[in-house]
């Protein structure tokens, strides 16, 4: 059911407890007649340097995810978004498309998005660039699994610089100017597209920045998630200085 403000559609987002950017940053690209809905996701706990811990969980499951879809469902949602993209690269394509179908299972009512997918139909979109260099936020683990995600999606992972931060809530700190160093270090002749994941890095506004300069795409994960989410619900608005996939495709 739509509602006043949320007349073409409403949509639920998930992030971790400590997610500081998923809001602002879908927010800046929600066009009118559209509203967003959050719910909040208990972070797993991850002790400090215990990298076999890391890796398990980021394998454990989404389990942790069904009550928190049951948070969103009594708003009449049309769209549920998973705001969260570390475990959803897990598995490669064939274990991301299981998660986002058992998902939209248990919410019964609206499909369910998750993050990797979102990303890899928008990287489709922007022409399928072959070579590609990963920006992350994550520990090595972090690293591997949206390495193994990319290149089972067919691309040709040349790059992966993860910035190790050191906590969930050091990620949103990271500063514009630590991004675009990072993007430049990653550039390269070789490389035909550049993406970001972690969905608490801050990101949309300097992607789109580094788009002008390096002539190819810098697509962040947030962009890639709520642009999937729009055009699945038919919403095809184009939304001007955000990045070239909001704005062409």
């Amino acid at each position: 059911m739509k509602d006043t403000l949320g007349f073409r559609a409403k949509i639920g987002a998930m992030a971790p407890f400590t997610n500081t950017i998923v809001q602002p940053e879908y927010e800046m690209l929600t066009p009118r007649g559209v509203t967003n809905h959050m719910a909040r996701i208990p972070n797993k706990k991850r002790p400090p340097g215990d990298m076999d811990a890391y890796r398990a969980s980021i394998r454990a499951g989404h389990d942790d995810l069904y009550p928190v879809i049951d948070q969103l469902v009594p708003a009449g949602l049309q769209l549920i978004l998973l705001g969260h993209s570390l475990e959803s690269f897990a598995g490669g394509i064939k274990g991301a498309t299981k998660m986002q179908t058992e998902l939209t299972q248990h919410a019964k009512v609206c499909e369910v998005l998750v993050p990797s997918l979102a990303a890899h139909e928008a990287l489709q979109a922007l022409g399928a660039p072959k070579r590609i260099a990963i920006l992350t936020p994550y520990q090595v683990p972090g690293d591997e699994v949206a390495d193994e995600f990319f290149s089972d999606a067919g691309y040709k992972v040349m790059k992966v610089k993860g910035l190790k931060c050191p906590t969930p809530l050091a990620i949103a700190a990271v500063t514009e100017d630590e991004v675009r160093k990072s993007i430049r270090e990653l550039n390269g002749p070789d490389i035909d597209a550049i993406v970001q994941v972690g969905t608490n890095l801050p990101m949309l506004k300097v992607a789109a920045e580094a788009e002008f300069f390096i002539d190819k795409p810098v697509l962040s994960i947030n962009l890639a998630t709520y642009w999937k989410g729009l055009r699945h619900l038919g919403i095809k608005d184009r939304i001007q200085g955000l990045g070239r996939l909001m704005e062409q495709h």
